[in-house]
């Protein structure tokens, strides 16, 4: 696989770090999130660091806890060789594509859902790229 790519061998995307797994976001409302884009995941519940240590948060929050270690995963990735290294892919993307954040990331072949991803990138246009105006 080359350096920097966002591709496993089989051609599923990579997670940078998994969820929570090794960085922590603060929005300006001080919610730590376990990915910047957490947020958009239904339920999550974020702790605040006005009322709650870094440290805390990291270890107990139901936002941090909700996708570690590998319990939470459905097949086919529950049963995957590769779980433990890309941590069933992005929750994310998941829950986006399919309306569960515990459903197998789409990008991966063996999702069920995988013919949706396959069928949006075949998608082409030919439109010029339009840069954004102030």
């Amino acid at each position: 696989m080359p350096r920097g790519s966002r591709f496993g061998p089989l051609g599923k995307k990579l997670v940078i770090v998994g969820n929570g797994r090794r960085s922590l976001n603060v929005t300006p409302a001080g919610k730590v999130l376990p990915c910047h884009a957490a947020e958009s995941i239904a339920g999550l519940q974020f702790w605040n660091v006005r009322e709650h240590s870094l440290a805390d948060i990291w270890a107990n929050s139901p936002a941090f806890n909700a996708f570690r270690g590998t319990a939470w995963m459905k097949e086919p990735c529950a049963s995957c060789p590769r779980r433990e290294l890309d941590f069933g892919g992005c929750r994310c993307q998941a829950f986006a594509l399919t309306g569960d954040a515990t459903a197998t990331d789409p990008v991966c072949h063996l999702a069920p859902d995988h013919a949706q991803v396959a069928e949006l990138a075949a998608v082409r246009t030919d439109a010029p790229y339009v840069y954004r105006r102030m």
